[in-house]
Formats: structure tokens, sequence, C-alpha cells
């Protein structure tokens, strides 16, 4: 099934040696148009493309489709948080039954800030104001995203037993329900086109603010073990008018074990050494920190691509 997307997106042909995959035009996964993983592939593909290693990207319904093929060494390269990558490795909970031994990291690409929007004028100021309101939920090809909507309802001691959820396929489904009237909030990565377009349709969309209390993080990590708290500031986001809190956790670059190591470690040192030309791509990965690129996240393995470079600039192990 996945192989069969694969090919119904891309005429992309796998790499076979270290020798074709400089030659060939190598896949980055990402989601569809509007998606944060969308215009962050992008900006890689093209800084790849502009430094000798030939990228495009390959947009798929979420990161439950790509995953699994990148996993296959189906396509190159994708994004995807901490969070799933570890469950995908692992085999558990969203991927129990069914692990991605293969998978292997890059880089930490960003912190991904993500939120749950309202309308600006709903009159839901709190998180806890949505009990009894309509949220998306169940994320049936970015399953990972349940999780962090369970998560950040628990931040506010709410559970799905207290909102109206209404069941959609992926992120943009949840935007555009939102913005047609058919539920009162919708979760989005802050930065993402996505969510400029649903501010514009509706007149304005505010993001509800985190608690960073330790007792409300307690709450939020038996859902994302892996998250933090981020402080933005007014302005800095569509949907952020006043200093909010957010949650955040960290995004990745991803490839497989079957990867040749000279093409990981290009785009490992392209990374690392253009990150202007990635925030020109794409402003939200101005968070990109090239000196934060490798870091230690057990059970998940870097690649010897990646390896291989971060000591040749003294970042490996990491500290």
């Amino acid at each position: 099934m996945i192989a069969g997307n694969f090919l119904a997106v891309t005429a992309v042909v796998s790499v076979a040696s270290i020798a074709s995959a400089s030659a060939q035009m190598l896949g980055m996964g990402t989601g569809k148009q509007g998606f944060f993983t969308y215009s962050a592939g992008a900006a890689i593909a093209r800084a790849a493309s502009d430094n000798g290693l030939g990228m495009r990207i390959q947009p798929f319904g979420g990161t439950s489709a790509y995953v699994p093929a990148v996993n296959a060494n189906e396509v190159e390269f994708g994004l995807a948080n901490e969070l799933e990558t570890r469950y995908a490795v692992t085999g558990a909970v969203i991927y129990k039954g069914k692990p991605q031994p293969n998978v292997r990291a890059v880089s930490v690409l960003t912190p991904l800030r993500s939120a749950l929007f309202v309308r600006k004028d709903s009159g839901i100021d709190t998180l806890k104001d949505l009990k009894g309101k309509r949220v998306p939920t169940q994320y049936s090809s970015q399953r990972v995203l349940d999780l962090l909507v369970q998560g950040t309802l628990a931040n506010a001691g709410l559970s799905y037993a207290d909102i109206k959820p209404v069941p959609v396929p992926h992120v943009g489904r949840g935007a555009d329900d939102f913005a047609a009237g058919k539920s009162d909030a919708f979760n989005f990565a802050l930065g993402a086109g996505k969510v400029t377009e649903t501010d514009a349709k509706v007149g304005g969309i505010r993001a509800l603010p985190f608690d960073p209390s330790p007792e409300a993080f307690e709450r939020v990590r038996k859902f994302v073990p892996v998250a933090y708290a981020e402080r933005l500031r007014a302005g800095q986001f569509v949907g952020v008018s006043e200093s909010t809190w957010v949650m955040a956790y960290d995004y990745l670059v991803l490839t497989n074990s079957r990867m040749p190591e000279d093409a990981v470690y290009k785009l490992t040192r392209i990374l690392h050494r253009n990150k202007a030309a990635l925030v020109s791509g794409f402003k939200p990965l101005g968070s990109f920190n090239p000196a934060r690129m490798a870091k230690n996240m057990d059970p998940v393995q870097y690649h010897a691509g990646a390896i291989r470079y971060y000591k040749e600039i003294g970042a490996w192990p990491p500290k």
C-alpha cells in the first residue's frame, strides 16, 4: 500500500549504490501543501540541490504514510517529530506490531511549536474553555497527532470525555473543517502556511495558551514524553497577538539504514553550513540551530553518514 502511494506521487528511483546516490534525484517525504513539513522539506530540498545533492519533495497524506516509506527505502529522506520516530523505531503505541527498525536520524531540524487555535472572537480564551466544544481528533493519516491533541487537552486537565470529538484524517482537514464551521478549534504547527490561510478565511484566529507549570506538564508528558514549553513573543507567528506559552517538540530529518553513507554525510554537511538558505526558503526554520543537530535520542539511532560529519566538527558524541 505504501509502495503504491509512493509510486503515485513520485517518479524518483530509489538509490542503489553510493555512486548513484550522488547522481540521482533523492526524495524528501513531507505532508501536503500547507503543512509545516511541506514548506520545511521544500527549503531543505532546494538547499541540497543548490549544493550538489539533487533532491525533491515527495508529498504524502501525513507522516504515518511516509515514515514507513522511509524505513523501506522507498523514499530516501523524510521529516517527522521525535515522538513519532521513537514509536516507529520501537514498534510502540501508534506503530504497535509494526516496528520500523531501519529508520535513522540525520539531524534535529527545529522545535515545532503546536497549538489549538480558535477564532479570535469566539469567547474561548483558555484550553479549559474547550470543555463541551468540537475539537478535531483521530488523525488517521497522522496518528501521532491524536496523542498531541490529548496531551494539549491534558495540560488543562481535560480529556476526550470533556469535548465533542470530530474525527479527521489529517491537520489540513481539521483546519478546513474549522474554517467551514464544523469545529470550534483546530490543531496545527505555528508558522505553517495553512494557519495563515485559515486566519484569513475566518477573520482572525488565536493560539490558546499552554500552562508551563510542572504540574500541568506532568499531565502532558503522559501523552507526549518529549514535549517542552516555549514562550513566544507577540507577533512572532500568526495567531499569537501577545506573549504566549505553547507546547514544543523537536522535528527531525530522517533517512534509513540502507542509504549510502556519502549521501547522508553530504546532506548533514549542507544543513550545517546553510542555515541562511534554509531560512530564506521557509522563515520558521530560523529556529534551526546548527550547533544542536545531534542529541541523544536513544533508542533512535543516527545514520553512520551523519555521525561521520558530526565527528569531523566535534559534535559527536552528543553532549
